[in-house]
């Protein structure tokens, strides 16, 4: 039987591989769809650079939101939220005093 812990941990890894998986392919297709309007469009070839920092931007928020729409998901579907660890702070914290 494995802890909330090491669930935890092998949800993490997992989420970063297929995070990384998302990246990548977003960034594919990215560069796939800029050569083709490169190609199409020649007036385009002064601005690869700028193009490309977009299409690196617009992967990473692309895959973000695809991991998280995917963690919120299997979360729900599989009931994960007793079964993880928090990921941050500690259930076992006292709470600090407020100051006047």
């Amino acid at each position: 039987m494995t802890s909330k812990k090491t669930n935890t941990l092998l949800f993490m890894l997992l989420g970063t591989l297929v995070n990384l998986v998302l990246l990548m392919f977003f960034i594919v297709a990215g560069f796939v769809i800029l050569s083709v309007l490169v190609a199409k469009v020649p007036s385009l070839d002064s601005y690869v650079g700028i193009l490309t920092v977009v299409v690196l931007i617009l992967a990473l928020v692309l895959a973000f939101l695809v991991y998280s729409k995917i963690v919120k998901w299997l979360t729900a579907k599989h009931g994960l939220e007793d079964k993880l660890a928090p990921l941050f702070g500690s259930k076992n914290r006292t709470p600090r005093k407020k100051e006047d």
